[in-house]
């Protein structure tokens, strides 16, 4: 036999990877088949778990899967989405706060369908992508896979403000060197930090981007990823900042994955939307027709069942209604156990990023790897970083909430 023998051929030799986030899960759930649930703060997944610790759902939902034909859940879907399915998606997203732009919008495999999308069709072979320090480490295995790079930005400055400095200084290296930029800001209710930008944030970061685009040579591409949007506070609120998107330049594109993971907590059914808006038709009409070639060529279609869900529920405002007051039990719920959290670790002098809504908050350290198995040690699973450790306050119930930030300090 030859060592090193590689059947895999080109950039595929020697390819491998161990999620950061579902390798601890599943650390935690053997610690918990072995020492049982209440010996364990499983504080690693991105899903909302009730405070018995059972996967959270919207009853709304379930209950409309149930009345769906078979049709309607088996039946291949068009590339693009079902009819309906586009709309749908936008009407849910800009709420009341639609920008006086041109849309498109297509059907994608969740969130990450789109940022994939985005990063191949946006950014040449061998360009950078630029997103923040602290970020979601799919970003760069995405970036990798189709042959980018990516360059961060600082997302905060020392005071824990946003670091609008970094961010200025990034894109203007990054478009000495290259003609197209993607920008990506996963806002509000950040992964891993908790933090959100302000309607004051963009406003300057968009002065930014209209700046740079009067160099009719550069394309730049915003890039947000509002995963965790309807968890970040009054819906009507945090989609003030969509209404900012108007009167754009040609070469400013600002695309937008929306995930209904989170929005709907229909996590494996894997359906989301990548939604475009430009002053330009003809921009939107090649969004339209190079993410759908896309698509074509990596997944072909996506799931019928969930985009069907979307178009019956924007259709019947009993539904929608039903789903804001499931909705915010849950945002309710997070903000308090992530209360709790930032309350004790104010009080422990530990250093904690700035948090503002969501599923996550994050701890700044160096040694994270070390932190996270000495946690593992006490039964506490939470995901190393580069920057520092996440803490998924979406799935640890609030009775153990307390004390947590006591054994994280006690573990640097």
């Amino acid at each position: 036999m030859v060592e090193n023998f590689y059947m895999a051929a080109g950039e595929a030799k020697g390819k491998s990877f161990v999620d950061p986030v579902f390798s601890v899960l599943a650390a935690a759930r053997e610690a918990i088949a072995q020492y049982g649930r209440e010996q364990v703060v499983n504080a690693s997944i991105g899903s909302i778990y009730d405070d018995q610790e059972k996967l959270a759902t919207f009853s709304t939902v379930v209950d409309l899967l149930r009345s769906l034909s078979a049709e309607d859940m088996f039946d291949y879907a068009p590339i693009k989405g079902v009819a309906g399915f586009d709309q749908a998606a936008m009407d849910f997203t800009f709420g009341e706060s639609k920008p006086e732009s041109y849309f498109g919008a297509i059907a994608t495999p969740g969130g990450t369908g789109g940022i994939r999308n985005i990063f191949y069709n946006y950014a040449a072979t061998g360009e950078k992508i630029l997103i923040p320090d602290w970020f979601w480490g799919s970003y760069s295995l995405i970036a990798s896979e189709y042959g980018r790079k990516i360059e961060n930005y600082s997302l905060f400055t020392d005071e824990n403000t946003f670091n609008f400095g970094s961010l200025q200084e990034k894109v203007k290296e990054c478009l000495l060197s290259q003609d197209n930029l993607v920008v990506v800001f996963n806002t509000p209710a950040h992964n891993p930090t908790g933090y959100s930008m302000s309607v004051s944030d963009w406003e300057k970061t968009l002065d930014l981007f209209r700046e740079e685009a009067k160099d009719v040579n550069k394309r730049i591409t915003l890039l947000l990823d509002i995963a965790y949007m309807d968890y970040a506070g009054d819906p009507s609120e945090v989609r003030k900042i969509f209404s900012l998107f108007s009167d754009l330049p040609q070469n400013l594109l600002i695309t937008i994955t929306f995930s209904m993971s989170k929005s709907f907590l229909v996590y494996g059914l894997r359906c989301g939307s990548l939604i475009g808006i430009s002053s330009s038709k003809k921009v939107i009409d090649e969004f339209i027709a190079v993410n759908s070639y896309s698509s074509r060529a990596n997944w072909s279609n996506v799931a019928r069942l969930p985009q069907q869900l979307l178009i019956e529920i924007m259709h019947n405002p009993r539904l929608i209604k039903e789903l804001e007051v499931e909705r915010a039990k849950y945002r309710d719920l997070m903000a308090g156990r992530a209360a709790i959290f930032v309350q004790e670790a104010k009080g422990l002098g530990l250093e904690i990023c700035p948090y503002s809504a969501g599923f996550f908050t994050s701890v700044p350290m160096d040694n994270s790897k070390e932190v996270a198995l000495r946690l593992q040690q006490k039964g506490i699973f939470a995901v190393p970083l580069k920057k520092g450790l996440r803490v998924a306050v979406c799935s640890v119930p609030t009775h153990k909430m307390s004390g947590l930030a006591g054994q994280i300090k006690n573990a640097l």
